[in-house]
């Protein structure tokens, strides 16, 4: 049953997709609305989200515990691993900074979800990660977008992987903005 919707979901999202408006919009906000392509979206119960990190989080649909990942952005690491090795290597910090500003992500997304409201997920061109995760930007109302919250509140990084770049100019502006006022893990 449940492969069945994931695999009609996958599809209705690529037909959505290819019907939805261009790529090419020039628009300078950095909150955009939710488009007439992702009208139809899945519903969150309205239960409350569990946060796994700054840029992974588990909601509950029809009774599945879904996890999902935020699409267009990426967090410091919050635990030791080769990768916070890395972040700490790239932008010239301690490991322990890089854990720090990892853990302080995770808090602030806490405080985004910590009421029990009906999150709709918009998808992009693939549907789920290498890892099974479901890959979805998170919107709290026709206006308001979790992954676009983070990274311009200052807590995420932008992190491009094609085909999934449906929002990339304005998460990219958005980082900019907040690292050069300071915001975030950036003060």
């Amino acid at each position: 049953m449940v492969h069945v919707k994931t695999l009609s979901l996958f599809l209705l999202s690529a037909i959505m997709i290819g019907c939805g408006e261009t790529r090419d919009d020039t628009s300078t906000t950095h909150y955009p609305e939710i488009t007439t392509n992702t009208s139809i979206l899945d519903a969150s119960d309205e239960k409350e989200a569990i946060i796994l990190d700054g840029d992974t989080i588990k909601l509950e649909f029809d009774g599945v515990l879904t996890t999902i990942r935020l699409i267009g952005i990426d967090s410091f690491e919050t635990r030791e691993s080769q990768k916070a090795k890395a972040q700490a290597y790239d932008y010239g910090i301690s490991l322990e900074e890089v854990i720090t500003r990892g853990k302080k992500a995770k808090e602030y997304i806490k405080t985004q979800l910590s009421k029990r409201v009906k999150h709709y997920l918009e998808y992009d061109e693939d549907f789920l990660d290498r890892y099974g995760r479901t890959l979805a930007y998170v919107w709290f109302s026709k206006t308001q977008m979790l992954n676009m919250k983070i990274i311009c509140d200052g807590y995420a990084l932008p992190l491009t992987i094609q085909p999934n770049d449906k929002y990339a100019k304005e998460f990219t502006q958005c980082y900019e903005d907040a690292k050069a006022q300071g915001l975030g893990v950036w003060k």
